[in-house]
Order: C-alpha cells, then sequence, then structure tokens
C-alpha cells in the first residue's frame, strides 16, 4: 500500500475517532446540562411547595389567633377598654408565645396602639398610612400585608390583619400579626439546589411579602408589569425561566398560587448556579478531549513516520490502542459518577418526602388521601387521634366506613356522594356530626380533587375542622343577644308603666284628700293605692333587670345595712327559718343605693324562705373578695370587692333551673307566688353598680348567692335623720309642666294647683317654647325626658341658654341619661308623689 494512501486511511482514521469522541462528549454534556437543569427546577419546585405549606399554615394560624384576640377584646368592652389592661397585655403576651408570630398588637379606630404583646403600655403610634390600615377604612375585613420596616421592633416584618367592627358595620378596630422572615433565610440557606438560592412571597398584585435576603430597599417593590408577573400571574403554579428585578442574570422560578388566600410563593435559583456542575464535567471533558486530540495527533504523526518506517509501524498502533482504553476506562469512571449522582438525587427526594409527611402530620387540620372512588390512601395523626384509631383500621377502607362516619346511613350517604361529586371534578364543603372518639363533634368536612399534568383527577383530598369550640361560643352570643333584647323590651314596658303610674298615683292622691269621712270609701280608695304602689315596686324591678333604674350610690356600710334590716327579715321568714349572720367587724365601705340594696337582700331572704317550706337555716354573710378569680362573677373587672352571701338549706336546684334562675319571668313557685323578677332584679343592680351576682346550688342541700359589689374610696357616711312628711308652706308659683303624655301632665297640672301654685300645660317641647316666648311670669318648668322630637334635656338646654334665670327640672324614669350633660339639671323620678312634688318646687323657687 502506497504511503499516500496509508496517510490518508490514518487522517481518516484519527479524524473519525476525534469526532466520535467529541460528538460522545457533547452528548454526554448535553446530557449532564439537561439533567443540571431539571435537578434545579426539581428542587425549587420542592421548595415552593413546602413554601406554600408553611404560608398557609401561617395564615391560617394569624386567621385563628386574630379572630381569638378579636373575641376577647369585645367581651372586655372593645378597645378602649383594654388598653389599660395589664392582664390582657399578659394573655396577649402567653398568645404571641404560643403561636408562630414576633408580635400582636391590637389598634383603635384612630391606628393607635391599644395593646401590644412584646410591650406595656403600647408605643403612641400612628398607622392610618399604612396599607393595611387602609384597607379595612376601605371595607376590608382581612388583609394580607406587603412587607413593612416595623416601627416597634426595627425590622423586616409580613404583615396579617383583621378589622375589628361595632355592631353597626363601623370600623372600631383592627388586630395584627407580625411575622419575622427567619423561615425564608434558613429554608435557602439549607437547600441543596445551588448557591445564591432565593423563598418569596408576593401579593396577588406582585407586590412583594417577604425573602430571603430581604433589605429596606426591596420593602413596597413590586412585580407588576415584569415579564414575570406576566408569565406567572395568571396560572397556579409552574415553572419559568426569566429576570428579576432583584438580581441579576436569568434565574429557574418556581411560583405556586395559595387557593385560599391572596398569595403567590415562588424559590428560584440563578441558572449559573445551577449548571455549575455541569461546568465542572465541562471542563473535565474538555480536558478529556484534548488530551485525546493530542495523543491522537501524537500518534497520527507516529503513524505517519512508522509508515516510512514499516518496522515500526506496529509499536505505533500498540501505543494508538492504548489510549482507546484509556479514554473508555474514563468514559466508564464517568457512567459511574452519573450513576452515584443520581441514587443521591433519588435520597435527596425522599428526605424532601420525609419532610412533607412531618409537616402533613403536624397540621391541626384532619386531612387525608383518597382514591376517586373513595378508598383512604393516607390520613394524618391529627385525624387519627381524633377519631382514636389507628392507621391501620382506616387504610384501604372506603371513607365512609371509617368510625368518623359510624353516624348512621344518612352520615354515610353524604360522605359517599361528595366523594363522587369531588371525583367528578366538584369540590364539596359542608358540615357534619362525625365520632370522635368517645364525644360526637361538629366538622367543617371538605374534599378537593388533585390533578395531574393531563387533567385527570387522581387523588381525592378530605379535610376536616372541629367546630365544637366555635359551635359553643355562637350559643353564648345567641344567649347574651337575647337577654339584651329582652332587657331592651323589659326597660320600655316598664318606663311607659311608669307614665300610667304617675297619672293613677296622683289623681288617687288628690281624690283621697277630697274624699267624705266614709270609712268604707277610704279603704276602697287604699286598696286602690296599694295596688298602683304595687306596681311601682314591679316597675322598680323591670326597670332593674333592664339596668335603667335610677341608682343613688353611695359608700354604704355593709354590717350596719344588714343588722338595720334584722327585724324586717324575721318578719319575712317563716318562723321555722333560722337566720343568722356572720359580720365581720372592719369591713370596708361598699358603693351601691342603700335602699335598692335592701329590696336586693329582702328578695334573697324570701326566696330563701321559700325553698325551705319544712324550715331551715338562712345564713347572710359578708366578706372582702378580689377579682378576677375562679369564685368571681365572669366578665368582672379586676378590683377589690364586698360579698354579701345568703346561703339556704332547702330544696336547690338542678342544673337546668340554675341556668334560668336569672331570666326574666322564670319562676319554679306555683301561679301567684312570685314574678320571676326577683333574681333578675338582683342580678341588674348588682351590673348596674359594677358588681355581679353568683349563683350556686345543689339539689338537696340549697342554694347561695352572692352580690358583689365594688370596694368605696372612702367611708360609709352617717345616716341622716327621716324627711318629715309635713308639705313645706311657700307662696304659690306659677309652673309649666311639658309631657307629651296628657294624662301624666294633667295630673301634675291637678297636684299643683292642691299645692296652690298655677300650672300651664304643654304636649311638647316646641308648645313650652311657645308659651314662655309669650308668658315671662313662669318661676319653674317641669319637662319629661322622652318626648316626640326635641327631648326634654336638649329643651332644659335650650332654655339655660334662652332664659338664664327659669328654673328648669327633668321629670324621668331613665337611669341611663349622661351624667356629664345633666350634672346641672335637677331631676324627679317617676312615679312622683305630691310631696316630692312640693319639695322640688320650693327647693328650686325658694330665693
Amino acid at each position: 500500500m502506497s504511503f499516500r494512501r496509508v496517510s490518508v486511511a490514518i487522517l481518516a482514521i484519527a479524524g473519525v475517532f476525534l469526532l466520535s469522541l467529541a460528538g460522545v462528549r457533547m452528548a454526554f454534556l448535553e446530557q449532564e446540562r439537561s439533567a443540571a437543569l431539571e435537578r434545579a427546577e426539581i428542587g425549587t419546585r420542592e421548595l415552593a411547595r413546602l413554601l406554600e405549606q408553611y404560608a398557609r399554615r401561617t395564615f391560617e394560624t394569624a386567621d385563628l389567633v386574630s379572630n381569638r384576640v378579636a373575641d376577647r377584646v369585645a367581651t372586655l368592652g372593645g378597645t378602649a377598654a383594654v388598653a389599660s389592661d395589664e392582664g390582657f397585655h399578659h394573655w396577649l403576651r402567653d398568645l404571641s408565645a404560643r403561636s408562630t408570630g414576633d408580635y400582636i398588637m391590637v389598634v383603635d379606630e384612630g391606628a393607635r396602639p391599644v395593646a401590644l404583646s412584646n410591650l406595656f403600655p403600647a408605643p403612641d403610634f400612628d398607622f392610618r398610612d399604612r396599607r393595611w390600615f387602609q384597607a379595612h377604612l376601605a371595607g376590608i375585613d382581612r388583609h394580607v400585608g406587603e412587607a413593612i420596616y416595623s416601627r416597634v421592633t426595627r425590622e423586616i416584618l409580613f404583615t396579617y390583619s383583621i378589622a375589628l367592627r361595632d355592631a353597626d358595620g363601623r370600623l372600631s378596630g383592627a388586630v395584627q400579626i407580625a411575622q419575622r422572615l427567619g423561615f425564608f433565610q434558613q429554608q435557602a440557606e439549607a437547600s441543596e439546589i445551588g448557591r445564591g438560592a432565593v423563598l418569596g412571597m408576593f401579593d396577588a398584585e406582585g407586590r412583594l411579602l417577604a425573602r430571603t435576603g430581604m433589605t429596606t430597599a426591596m420593602v413596597g417593590r413590586t412585580i407588576a408589569g415584569t415579564d414575570l408577573a406576566r408569565r406567572n400571574m395568571g396560572s397556579t403554579s409552574g415553572t419559568i425561566r426569566a429576570t428579576t428585578v432583584f438580581e441579576p442574570g436569568e434565574r429557574i422560578i418556581s411560583f405556586r398560587r395559595l387557593p385560599d388566600w391572596p398569595v403567590i410563593v415562588a424559590a428560584s435559583v440563578p441558572v449559573d448556579s445551577a449548571l455549575a456542575p455541569f461546568r465542572a464535567a465541562l471542563i473535565w471533558s474538555g480536558s478529556i478531549v484534548g488530551a485525546v486530540a493530542v495523543a491522537l495527533i501524537f500518534l497520527t504523526g507516529l503513524a505517519l513516520r512508522l509508515a516510512r518506517r514499516e518496522e515500526r509501524a506496529r509499536e505505533d498502533l500498540a501505543c494508538a490502542n492504548a489510549a482507546l482504553r484509556d479514554a473508555a476506562t474514563a468514559l466508564e469512571q464517568r457512567v459511574a459518577e452519573r450513576t452515584r449522582a443520581l441514587a443521591a438525587a433519588r435520597d435527596q427526594l425522599a428526605d424532601s418526602e420525609d419532610r412533607f409527611r412531618a409537616i402533613f402530620n403536624s397540621t391541626f387540620q384532619f386531612i387525608g388521601l383518597l382514591t376517586p372512588d373513595g378508598t383512604m390512601l393516607e390520613v394524618n395523626d391529627t385525624a387519627l387521634a381524633f377519631g382514636g384509631v389507628t392507621r391501620a383500621e382506616v387504610v384501604g377502607r372506603k371513607v365512609w366506613e371509617t368510625r368518623w362516619f359510624d353516624m348512621g346511613a344518612a352520615a354515610q350517604d353524604r360522605a359517599r356522594a361528595a366523594v363522587a361529586a369531588a371525583a367528578a371534578g366538584t369540590p364539596q364543603r359542608y358540615e357534619e356530626v362525625v365520632r370522635g372518639g368517645d364525644r360526637l363533634a361538629a366538622i367543617d368536612f371538605s374534599i378537593r380533587p388533585l390533578r395531574d399534568k393531563d387533567g385527570r383527577i387522581t387523588l381525592l383530598v378530605p379535610e376536616g375542622h372541629d367546630l365544637t369550640e366555635l359551635k359553643a361560643a355562637e350559643a353564648r352570643l345567641r344567649e347574651a343577644q337575647k337577654m339584651e333584647t329582652l332587657g331592651q323590651l323589659t326597660g320600655g314596658v316598664a318606663h311607659d308603666f311608669n307614665n300610667l303610674l304617675m297619672a293613677v298615683l296622683g289623681n288617687l292622691a288628690l281624690l283621697k284628700k277630697r274624699l267624705p269621712d266614709d270609712p268604707r270609701l277610704a279603704r276602697l280608695l287604699d286598696g286602690a293605692l296599694q295596688g298602683a304602689e304595687r306596681g311601682a315596686a314591679l316597675t322598680q324591678r323591670l326597670l332593674a333587670f333592664a339596668r335603667r333604674q335610677e341608682l343613688r350610690p353611695a359608700p354604704v356600710d355593709l354590717p350596719a345595712l344588714v343588722r338595720g334590716m334584722a327585724d324586717l327579715l324575721e318578719r319575712s321568714v317563716s318562723p321555722g327559718v333560722r337566720i343568722e349572720t356572720d359580720l365581720p367587724p372592719g369591713l370596708p365601705a361598699a358603693m351601691v343605693d342603700a335602699n335598692q340594696l335592701e329590696l336586693a337582700l329582702l328578695n334573697l331572704a324570701v326566696n330563701g324562705r321559700d325553698a325551705m317550706p319544712d324550715g331551715g337555716v338562712l345564713a347572710v354573710t359578708l366578706g372582702e373578695a378580689q377579682a378576677p378569680s375562679p369564685a368571681a362573677p365572669p366578665g368582672l373587672a379586676p378590683g377589690a370587692y364586698l360579698c354579701l352571701g345568703v346561703r339556704d338549706n332547702g330544696i336547690g336546684m338542678e342544673a337546668a333551673t340554675l341556668a334560668r334562675a336569672v331570666e326574666p319571668f322564670f319562676t319554679t313557685k306555683g301561679a301567684g307566688r312570685g314574678s320571676g323578677l326577683g333574681l333578675s332584679m338582683v342580678q341588674g343592680l348588682a351590673q348596674q353598680s359594677g358588681g355581679g351576682l353568683v349563683l350556686r346550688s345543689t339539689p338537696g342541700a340549697g342554694t347561695l348567692a352572692e352580690i358583689w359589689l365594688p370596694r368605696a374610696n372612702e367611708a360609709a357616711a352617717p345616716p341622716r335623720p327621716p324627711e318629715a312628711n309635713a308639705l313645706p308652706r311657700m307662696g304659690p308659683r306659677r309652673v309649666l309642666v311639658v309631657d307629651d303624655d296628657p294624662l301624666v301632665a294633667a295630673g301634675t297640672a291637678l297636684m299643683l294647683e292642691d299645692l296652690g301654685h298655677g300650672a300651664l300645660v304643654a304636649g311638647s317641647a316646641q308648645e313650652a317654647i311657645a308659651i314662655i316666648a309669650q308668658d315671662r311670669a313662669i318661676d319653674l318648668v317641669l319637662t319629661d325626658y322622652a318626648m316626640p322630637g326635641m327631648n326634654g334635656l336638649d329643651l332644659a338646654g335650650l332654655l339655660r341658654r334662652d332664659h338664664p334665670g327659669l328654673k328648669v327640672a327633668l321629670a324621668t324614669g331613665h337611669a341611663e341619661l349622661p351624667a356629664a350633660e345633666t350634672s346641672w339639671l335637677p331631676r324627679i323620678n317617676k312615679p312622683y308623689g305630691q310631696q316630692d312634688l312640693a319639695r322640688l318646687v320650693a327647693r328650686l323657687t325658694a330665693a
């Protein structure tokens, strides 16, 4: 063979070998590059899924904690009530320590903090410029806040807040929970997908909420309008390659949209970082190819030289074969390394699955996995503990055949229908009563379908949330609303009845003075008067229950009051009842209306007598107490109190009767023996005085009633001598009576005329103003409070401004008039008698 043909053959063989080796290496490198990018995409998707679980758990926990704080604020009386409540601050601090938040803050309607979990008292900041508060002002009830630089902690935080609204829907404040960004930094640093990994969270408009390595310069930044936003804002999840406004260079970004919250989470890694293993392989492959190329060039040259020297041809071929074997060995080593890398990736995937399972089992929700036909595949530990079952008892069974739905055919049919609807693509949610261990519980039950990448439904996700505590809270709220409504109705009836009694009592009193000396007529009239006075006492009980009675609280010496009632109490109980008292000396005074407290004590004594038809012991005790304490009435403000107790050893009450004991008109006595207002009046007096009533009873062992009254800041005043019954002597006066009730106005005018005074009558404030403008000789204006149009208080204020020398008095049965506006205005309480009217006229017109 000629040298030319041999050299061409040698060059062809060398070229083919070099091109083949280069092609193999390029194919391997392309595979390595694709694998590196795929590993990065898998890693970012896994981080995005983990971040979604964290975000959803964080916001659900924040929502639960916020609503709990809102309920507490409402229970304590609103944002103003908790501003100086150190007990509420301790409760808020403990709640914040148990939750995942950095701090919990309550602001009032002016966006100023009233309570902060990590600082007492709360700092005086103004948050009206914050987007979250502006959102609540705009009517949004819950708000996921963008990243902020906190004025309180001097840190970058992301927030969640809910609005507090009063009964009319007006904004009365807000509850905000702030979260640190530690999770984003820790998870990014712990990630193995490459250097520069970043976790981020955005709201639905693309505004940054939180991210890894966040700085103050990033606060308020948004991705809206960028290529990244246009490519992901319309999807629920995905993985893309794009640039961001926060870092230079292209990044692999996986994002997920939370289904129940206006939030998008994303995890990303630089493409350069993801391709680091590929670049290392590229350098290594280049080195190998270069080495082989150099060897081939050398061998080719050698082969050409050996072609001229045939005796050295075999040796040159042996060297070439040896180099080829070395290249093959290196290639096998790279394949082995690739196999080990794939095994490591599988191990990482297994670790990620373990982390997901830990999150799955630690959530407070009941959650599981079903096949589309309803077979249970998986269930978390929370649901197992709730049902008192093991995983082996439920996995592999139809969900409606498990112990949770062992409530009869109806519950099982509903579960079976929900599974069928979800498997058809329609999410299901309804409330169901299920069996939780040894108890029954109402749960919020839902089933959602999961689809694969082709849109086929492959799994169903059942979830449940225990509603037991929520149902109990709703029942308590309904009871409170019922009592409030009944109180308003009762107070209104009592007020109208007062006006009727005014007319009856006034006219009967005048009639008694004009009757001839006939004993039979006198007895009839006295019976009518007694009936009307009993009606007046009944209205006082109604007003006491509705907390609208007129009280004159003053420091009262309770031991002296009880001792002063000893004879009355003895006469009020049956001969078989023995009264015992325990009145410790040196007790401080209580702040209460002494007359109303005497009626309350008498009511409790009569109740105790009726509970002991065969006789027994009625014990009256006094002592000091502190609130809060286990024995205190629910919701009592912290402070020092006096406790007046009345105990009998009678028949007692069962739980159902005890629960209704203070309801108005509820009584267990026979017809004609009780109005059902006694305990209602006692409770109304106690609460209106700033205290409360506690009832404890055991069937067959008796009942204890405790009136808690606030301790007075000063000693009780000595008792005043009783006022004389004689009417004061004075000259005639001209009095204008203003009342929209003609019977009341006419009765009052007759009593004034009987006293020797002149009386004018006006049916409204406008008519009274017209009379006063024409008649300047009026000495006193006596006006009712509740009238159509202008009320009596407004009329008094107008007369005080336009006629400063004219005396004005207010006649009313309302106790809830604003003290600051009526402190200057003399009052006479309905129903009043002729003596009360005479003293009022004498006192105001004596000068």
